[in-house]
């Protein structure tokens, strides 16, 4: 009996342009309809540069994951955050009244939400160091009736804030914490300080201050109060106190 062989089985094999140097163009792939051999798995299976290739896209893909993971995770935690009912929320107006406290000093602040941290008019500040830590002193000015008020503040510092300017370097500005009286509720707000006397309002209120407890209708202004206890005085005690003390 002969033994018959039957020929090899011819594939169409890709391999890199690196293996063969017919070719100058990375990107090409040159295909062969010669049978498989050994040689040839080895010329693909141990080419360096396709190697290298397969891992770097390997590992990009992971990373990919990984952060798109990260981002779908930080955005359901957000919405969950956020998911505050309309009718729970505020309706404020372009400037409201908000009273320092725990002095009850009242004036006007501007709400602007294109802000992202709140600010405070402030003069002659000064860092310094209070046991073992920073603190900021300011001089703050308001207006009482016709006249012109001040009172000396002293507030734990928080961090510097740079601010970059539209027309001008970035300034580093303190930033306190303070509350305030707002839609007749006493809130904690952080206050990046800066002289603010040139302008129409002592007191600019940021998102971060607003976020989840107000609706801006930028149409109207002061549509709310800013009572929080404070009982109105008579004219002729209707003295600022300057001395730095609660009521």
């Amino acid at each position: 009996m002969v033994e018959q062989r039957l020929p090899k089985p011819t594939t169409r094999v890709r391999f890199p342009s690196s293996a063969h140097p017919e070719t100058d163009n990375p990107c090409n792939f040159i295909y062969r309809n010669d049978p498989v051999t050994e040689s040839d798995s080895l010329t693909v299976i141990k080419n360096p540069e396709y190697l290298m290739t397969i891992r770097s896209t390997r590992q990009m893909l992971h990373i990919m994951s990984a952060v798109l993971l990260l981002l779908l995770y930080s955005a359901a935690c957000w919405a969950e955050k956020s998911d505050v009912a309309p009718d729970s929320l505020k309706i404020l107006g372009w400037v409201e009244f908000v009273r320092l406290e725990p002095w009850g000093i009242k004036m006007p602040a501007r709400v602007d939400s294109g802000a992202n941290t709140s600010s405070m008019s402030a003069r002659d500040i000064d860092v310094f160091r209070k046991n073992g830590k920073q603190w900021v002193k300011f001089t703050f000015d308001f207006k009482k009736g016709s006249g012109e008020r001040s009172v000396e503040i002293e507030r734990p510092l928080v961090r510097m804030l740079k601010i970059k300017q539209h027309d001008g370097p970035s300034q580093e500005r303190p930033v306190i914490s303070m509350e305030i009286c707002l839609a007749d509720e006493v809130r904690e707000v952080e206050f990046n300080l800066i002289d603010r006397r040139a302008l129409n309002y002592p007191v600019l209120l940021g998102r971060k201050a607003l976020a989840g407890y107000v609706l801006i209708d930028p149409a109207r202004a002061y549509l709310t109060k800013a009572v929080c206890g404070h009982a109105k005085k008579k004219k002729k005690d209707d003295e600022p106190i300057d001395s730095g003390q609660p009521e």
